[in-house]
């Protein structure tokens, strides 16, 4: 429970500094350099400690996920930060996640949804759209479409639940191989996949406009600029998975998953101490309404 709740409070904390770390190098950019620095550290770790589950039986599945999870999905949640703020973007991220997560299992795995599922389904919408249709009142730092941001949300979610969908399958390849995966070494595995796709499109997109990354509008010290996207880089891809994994290990998953999908609810006193602003009451009604849809699902999967 302990692990669960702090890797809340780190998911929380890192989608607020990917915003602020958004706004002072660009999204793209901070997106890649996060991405960059979580793989050295990680990749690390995995070659002195877990060296002998590197295997091409399930590296091959976790690098699919990275590419979707981390590498196309964080792609889109970079943009979306900057356009729609943390919280919204994380709601998106976050709620719709399991709604594509049962749409890729029913289209590639062929498992059908039930009639519990499909109204959970229609109740995190109903948040959604709540949550969506709520001006913020920090929308005055964010730049851009708003219904752009909304959209780049949302595939950050089908981001977030495709690859998880393909990171069971890699779980499993491995139970057929006769070893256990470990969460760290399945996660470092999964960012080396994210950042590699990254680095591919962002250098094929600059190669085509032969441009660069667009300098960030808003100016700050470099201490200021580097204590952001550190502090995104390790609360989210190093310690936020990690503590996600090692609850899952301590803990039945579908627990886990209900109290992660809270994140969105925990940023709203994180947000109003960070920005001074209180969000609308429509927004925050959204939020619940959304999450108590993810808890409701997770339970009709679970039971």
């Amino acid at each position: 429970m302990h692990a669960a709740l702090l890797t809340v409070l780190l998911f929380a904390a890192s989608a607020i500094a990917a915003e602020r770390a958004s706004r002072y190098w660009g999204g793209q950019r901070a997106n890649l350099i996060r991405l960059c620095v979580a793989t050295l550290v990680m990749g690390a770790v995995t070659l002195v400690f877990y060296r002998p589950t590197l295997e091409p039986a399930t590296y091959g599945w976790l690098f699919l996920s990275g590419m979707i999870g981390f590498g196309l999905g964080d792609i889109a949640l970079f943009l979306a930060y900057v356009r729609i703020g943390a919280r919204l973007t994380i709601l998106l991220n976050l709620c719709t996640a399991p709604l594509w997560s049962a749409a890729v299992e029913w289209l590639w795995m062929d498992v059908g949804l039930r009639p519990m599922e499909m109204a959970a389904g229609a109740i995190i919408l109903a948040g959604v759209v709540m949550a969506i249709l709520s001006r913020e009142p920090g929308a005055a730092h964010h730049v851009g479409s708003r219904w752009a941001g909304v959209l780049f949300g949302l595939a950050a979610g089908w981001g977030q639940g495709t690859g998880a969908v393909i990171s069971r399958r890699a779980f499993a390849a491995a139970r057929e191989a006769g070893f256990e995966l470990p969460g760290f070494s399945a996660a470092a595995q999964r960012v080396s996949g994210g950042f590699l796709t990254v680095l591919v499109l962002t250098a094929v997109f600059l190669a085509a406009r032969r441009t660069t990354l667009p300098r960030p509008r808003v100016q700050a010290s470099r201490r200021k600029a580097v204590s952001w996207l550190l502090a995104t880089t390790f609360c989210g891809p190093i310690l936020g998975v990690t503590c996600f994994q090692w609850a899952l290990s301590v803990t039945p998953s579908a627990i886990v998953n209900t109290i992660v999908a809270t994140t969105p609810i925990a940023m709203i006193p994180m947000t109003m101490l960070a920005d001074r602003e209180r969000p609308r009451l429509l927004s925050v009604l959204g939020a619940v309404v959304a999450v108590a849809g993810v808890v409701l699902m997770l339970r009709v999967q679970t039971g």
